[in-house]
């Protein structure tokens, strides 16, 4: 039983998502451009695990401290003080805590990267403060939580690329890594305005001070819509540039991920029920999936 509750309140298919973003970029990706590695195998799986926990911790912690926002904003998905007790919670996010900074720093000190290591012991401090004070401050927490998100992946980038080498490869996957980079940040950016103004009742009856609270559900909606625009430059951008090249992989970031994030632009602007918004926020969670997806047609079918 208790099990079952851990799982719901790491988010396993949020973590399922990372996972599946590690394997495409390391075993397809990286592999199709005959990139030189520097991780070993089980070194790669010990900074997929050490995300993945610190990401889990971040769950839990943020669950400990949204207790009241919860039971006014999702009363039917509320686990912390309902399914299991706020001091169980704690001690479960105190060991997944731990067991990711152990693994990522000891990562760090076996590859000779000491300094990586305060990246992992900065994210684990910043998903906290994020959960105890920042997400009551507007658009910082928005920022901050967005950026932890694109740093998961990133950090393969980090560890696995020598940037000492200097090759078409290499270039090409700096490139990518830009661009992937830039699009998981305005869509989480995105999603975390969208969910502030789901989640706005429940953020007011507490006294925080999201955006939807301080300037309006119709203008940060507005906001958020105009928004969508950035990704969308991007994804023309790119669309434009290796249409002639890359035929499949265009014509799937085309059908797959630019039309579908045109419809949520466009949504955003009418919605302005909870659900919608909910519904909203699962669609750009899905984009994001179908995104990281265009790499495997890239490596596959060109």
């Amino acid at each position: 039983m208790k099990s079952a509750v851990y799982f719901k309140l790491i988010r396993w298919k949020n973590l399922l998502i990372i996972a599946f973003t590690f394997y495409i970029l390391r075993f397809h990706f990286f592999n199709y451009l005959k990139i030189e590695l520097n991780l070993t195998l089980p070194q790669f799986f010990q900074l997929l695990l050490s995300v993945i926990f610190i990401t889990a911790a971040g769950y839990i912690i943020n669950d400990i401290y949204d207790i009241e926002t919860d039971k006014i904003n999702k009363p039917n998905k509320l686990l912390v003080s309902k399914k299991i007790s706020k001091e169980t919670a704690k001690r479960w996010y105190l060991f997944t805590n731990t067991i990711g900074l152990i693994l990522g720093i000891s990562l760090c000190l076996n590859t000779s990267n000491p300094s990586l290591s305060l990246l992992f012991i900065t994210t684990s401090l910043l998903l906290y403060y994020y959960s105890k004070k920042l997400k009551s401050v507007a658009l910082l927490g928005n920022l901050i939580v967005s950026l932890l998100v694109t740093l998961s992946f990133i950090l393969l980038f980090f560890f696995e690329i020598n940037l000492n080498i200097k090759n078409e490869s290499n270039e090409l996957v700096i490139i990518v890594f830009t661009l992937l980079a830039l699009f998981s940040f305005f869509l989480n950016l995105i999603r975390e305005l969208v969910k502030d103004i789901e989640d706005v009742d429940g953020d007011y009856n507490v006294n925080l001070k999201t955006l939807p609270i301080l300037f309006g559900r119709n203008r940060i909606k507005k906001a958020a819509s105009y928004l969508c625009l950035l990704p969308l430059l991007l994804l023309f951008i790119v669309i434009w540039k290796f249409a002639d090249i890359y035929q499949i992989t265009s014509l799937y970031l085309l059908l797959f991920v630019l039309i579908p994030l045109v419809y949520v632009s466009i949504k955003l602007r009418s919605i302005s029920t909870k659900k919608a918004f909910h519904n909203i926020s699962s669609i750009l969670k899905i984009i994001m999936f179908l995104g990281i997806t265009s790499i495997f047609i890239f490596t596959k079918f060109q």
